[in-house]
């Protein structure tokens, strides 16, 4: 049994006499009149994701449910629908399908695409660094997902190589999905939520290392670390603890990747792009995600299509939304990409999943705005 209780972003769930999730113990079941839950994929702290049969068409797909404990807490629901609502509203190729959610009556859930291939976390930790023109490729197509969230008003603010899937195995060029919007800002026409450090420290922008308002430009800060990381072989920063990481981010410039690996040849009119990518000041940076894309392209000699205009659905969010929702972090265990990798790999699974309790407490500091000339003051964890 559980004793005691815990604080997932603010939503305070009693742990006292609960017996422990037991996400088998649902297989079986079927959840909003259509979804009959046929295999347990992952689990994290707020949900569990499974394979699931959509009876009304016939279709297998990814079914991310709020763990039971948290069905009896308004904020909770409210924040889980939220982030299905959210996604739903970008239609783009490079952007996880979002099918269907809902459950405010019943079972929370989002019923999202099921997609073969492999995560870009699970890539980069089998071969340790990729070549230019495959960086390029990958974060061309990253761009063009975001560029169209961006057009939605949606600030994605947690994008890093767990949240990127690489989905096709038997295509030559695979099809990049974005995945997790969890703790996306902007969506109701707010600017984030300030005085909170919403994301994870090593792609974290230095406004939200402050707990500023973040926006289009903070996604490019993060995209310009990924960059680093999927070239070199590790993040630019690295620290004992996850405040140290949000003090780095917030101050410290990153490392040229000439300065650090002198010896992988990556061009340096790519080097410039992730230079100014990953620059402290956002008005150094790419003014768009759409931007970044053709100085990455050019930087290999390619040109980008920039992507067309789609139309833009309302946003309905379920209950009373205030503003942009700071969900848990996801955790770093890898247990979605571990279950799925032998048939399938749900890229709703790949680490979208991983909502834990432990990704909360370290990646999520809730404290008050600091002034644009204060060092950062992380609490302590």
């Amino acid at each position: 049994m559980s004793h005691g209780s815990v604080s997932l972003s603010g939503v305070e769930v009693s742990l006292e006499g609960m017996a422990p999730f037991q996400p088998e113990s649902l297989l079986g079941t079927v959840v909003g009149g259509r979804y009959r839950l046929s295999g347990h994929l992952a689990s994290g702290g707020m949900s569990a994701v499974y394979v699931a049969e959509d009876t009304r068409h016939r279709r297998e797909v990814a079914l991310k449910l709020l763990q039971p404990h948290l069905a009896g807490s308004p904020e909770a629901v409210r924040r889980f629908l939220c982030e299905g609502a959210i996604a739903g509203m970008i239609d783009h190729a490079n952007v996880v399908r979002i099918l269907d959610h809902g459950g405010e009556d019943g079972a929370c859930f989002i019923a999202m695409e099921l997609l073969e291939g492999e995560g870009l976390f699970d890539r980069l930790r089998r071969m340790g660094t990729l070549p230019p023109a495959e960086v390029v490729a990958i974060l061309v197509q990253v761009c063009n997902g975001l560029e169209e969230a961006h057009r939605h008003g949606v600030v994605h603010r947690d994008l890093k190589p767990e949240n990127i899937f690489l989905h096709g195995r038997r295509v030559d060029v695979p099809v990049v999905k974005i995945l997790d919007f969890g703790v996306a800002a902007g969506a109701h026409g707010e600017g984030g939520d300030t005085g909170l450090v919403v994301g994870t420290p090593e792609y974290l922008s230095p406004e939200q290392a402050f707990g500023k308002a973040a926006d289009a430009r903070s996604d490019v800060y993060s995209l310009g670390v990924m960059a680093w990381r999927m070239l070199v072989g590790r993040p630019p920063f690295a620290a004992d603890s996850a405040d140290a990481l949000i003090r780095m981010q917030a101050r410290e410039p990153v490392p040229s990747i000439t300065s650090v690996r002198p010896d992988l040849g990556v061009p340096p009119d790519l080097v410039a792009v992730v230079a100014r990518a990953c620059a402290k000041d956002p008005a150094d940076r790419p003014a768009s995600a759409a931007a970044l894309a053709l100085e990455l392209a050019r930087a290999m000699g390619g040109t980008v299509k920039s992507p067309a205009p789609m139309p833009r659905p309302a946003f309905r969010a379920p209950g009373e939304v205030t503003g942009a929702r700071a969900l848990g972090s996801p955790d770093r265990s890898g247990a979605a990409a571990g279950k799925g990798r032998a048939l399938r790999i749900l890229a709703a699974v790949a680490l979208v999943l991983a909502l834990g309790v432990a990704g909360a407490a370290a990646y999520l500091h809730t404290r008050p705005q600091q002034p644009a000339g204060a060092a950062p003051t992380a609490p302590a964890p």
